[in-house]
């Protein structure tokens, strides 16, 4: 229910007057004067009358504002004039309306107060007759709401401000995002290059913790140290050995790479040698640096297969211990040249001397023995010339010019050349030579230096082998689709063992005691030069076989 007002209070007063007159002004008067809001009765826009909190209110004294206009109670004739003709005819337009406002007011020291206003016309059908008002101090309400105000505008203020720092922060934090997820994204980019890069490199790559743990190896590693099976982790699980220049063995836990024993922090270009399964070596190159990863100092090794270089370098060797030995023996081939030249001649009278005699045996009876013994001195000393002419031509100087030539006969001066240690060790050498072969290309001197290596290396294969076994065959015959002659020395010695015979044409490599290992290697190479193949390999049970071919 509504809470009674104090125009009701009056009108209830005024029905109280019209059965007891005497007893409605008493309690017109307590009402009036006890209530505790501002009540004023006002006509014409005179104040008629107020009661105490009224006067008290707008701080005047007692019936001081009695019959005073209301202007005095507004702050400025302006205001007074707008609210009047604001609200003016109010109850003649609004009968039994409530009028209810609140507005600013002024009291008697001229301090502004704030207060509800409410009225009602006494009699709503004669609103000339004027209307009774209630006014209500809420200067500290509002007071209190400016305060409230200012202090929601002041929040207002804090909280765009704040609103604007944290947006501000917030587009800082989504640059930062951004920025991030780009340097992420070119990270990651980077990464992958990296990645891509580190197993696409030709060369061997391997970081290594302090503690010897490899953290990552590339497949040229893998592929170089032999091990092409899952990631390698430790050092110590590569099966090959390492060993330096000097053919010293080299432990896995003391590798250079890997010691802290050196004043720098990297190494370049050093060289260390494998023995990877199956006797295989490789040599390798490899440099160093520390570098930091996380929390710990880590080595990158760099690794690089130089082993054709090594190869190349002993190739230089061998060729230069070749030409020194090559000048030796141009030293004697020269002496040898001038011993045939010098000998020819004796060889040449003693060969007229002895056919002059023949033809005077000839005709002397009962003397038949002595020309016999003649004759055969005759092709003895003709022998000796056609050897004589054959040093004479091995060891002369010749362009390495290749013309064609038949094979067979080439095979046959190897032999002739060979004939007197053929016949003083006892080997039994077979030829089987494919008949009318077309001729060959070469050099025939390189060739015959080939043959004459391989039917020397035969003959001392089987020279130990006893009288029934010292067998040594030669071959000759042409390919199925005639594009080549594939010309074979086989003898029946003991062979050579599987991991030997994958050496035998490496440079000095040698299975005799006093051999420089190079006769073979120089083989080969002529082949190659002439565009052909020297192999190696095993002839049954025992004995060897080597073949090489030459295109027609």
């Amino acid at each position: 229910m509504r809470k009674a007002s104090a125009v009701d209070m009056i009108k209830e007063s005024e029905e109280v007057s019209d059965t007891h007159p005497l007893l409605a002004h008493e309690v017109d008067e307590v009402i009036f004067n006890n209530a505790p809001v501002g009540i004023c009765y006002v006509r014409k826009r005179i104040l008629v009358r107020s009661n105490r909190r009224f006067e008290e209110l707008f701080g005047y004294g007692e019936k001081e504002l009695d019959n005073q206009s209301v202007r005095i109670l507004y702050p400025s004739e302006e205001i007074f004039k707008s609210i009047w003709d604001k609200d003016r005819g109010y109850f003649k337009h609004n009968k039994n309306a409530f009028y209810i406002t609140e507005r600013p007011m002024i009291r008697k020291d001229g301090a502004l107060i704030w207060c509800i206003i409410s009225g009602n016309a006494l009699d709503p059908e004669h609103p000339n007759q004027g209307a009774i008002w209630v006014l209500q101090d809420i200067s500290d309400h509002k007071r209190l709401e400016e305060q409230l105000k200012a202090n929601v505008s002041q929040l207002e203020m804090m909280v765009a401000e704040r609103t604007a720092e944290l947006t501000k922060h917030v587009d800082n934090l989504n640059i930062e995002i951004a920025t991030r997820k780009k340097a992420e994204q070119l990270a990651n980019e980077s990464q992958r290059k990296y990645y891509t890069l580190f197993h696409m490199l030709p060369i061997g790559i391997s970081i290594t913790a302090q503690n010897g743990k490899i953290l990552e190896s590339n497949q040229g590693f893998n592929e170089l140290v032999g091990e092409k099976r899952e990631p390698l982790s430790t050092w110590q699980q590569i099966s090959g050995d390492f060993f330096s220049p000097d053919g010293s063995k080299i432990p896995k836990s003391r590798l250079p790479w890997l010691t802290r024993d050196y004043q720098k922090d990297h190494i370049n270009n050093i060289e260390v040698g494998m023995r990877l399964k199956k006797g295989k070596r490789r040599w390798l190159s490899v440099s160093s640096t520390t570098l930091p990863l996380q929390d710990q100092q880590v080595l990158v090794a760099a690794f690089s297969d130089i082993t054709y270089r090594k190869k190349i370098e002993e190739l230089e060797r061998l060729r230069h211990a070749e030409l020194t030995r090559l000048a030796r023996i141009n030293s004697t081939s020269e002496m040898g040249a001038a011993l045939a030249h010098q000998m020819g001649q004796p060889l040449v009278s003693a060969l007229n001397y002895l056919h002059g005699c023949r033809l005077r045996l000839d005709h002397v009876k009962g003397v038949e023995e002595i020309s016999d013994s003649v004759c055969l001195a005759i092709k003895h000393l003709e022998q000796a010339g056609q050897i004589l002419g054959r040093v004479r031509d091995f060891v002369s100087k010749h362009k390495p010019d290749k013309i064609p030539s038949d094979i067979n006969e080439l095979i046959h001066d190897a032999i002739v050349f060979l004939d007197f240690d053929i016949r003083r060790r006892n080997i039994n050498l077979k030829q089987f030579l494919a008949p009318d072969l077309p001729l060959v290309p070469v050099c025939k001197i390189e060739i015959l230096q080939v043959l004459f290596n391989l039917l020397k290396n035969g003959m001392e294969a089987v020279a130990d082998m006893p009288e029934a076994s010292r067998i040594l065959a030669v071959s000759s015959e042409i390919s199925s689709d005639r594009k080549s002659i594939t010309v074979a020395v086989q003898d029946h010695g003991e062979g050579m063992v599987k991991g030997v015979a994958k050496q035998v044409f490496e440079p000095y490599f040698s299975t005799k005691p006093n051999g420089m290992g190079i006769g073979l290697t120089i083989c080969r190479s002529i082949i190659d030069s002439h565009e052909g193949e020297l192999t190696y390999s095993r002839a049954g049970k025992t004995g060897s076989i080597f073949r090489f071919t030459l295109p027609i």
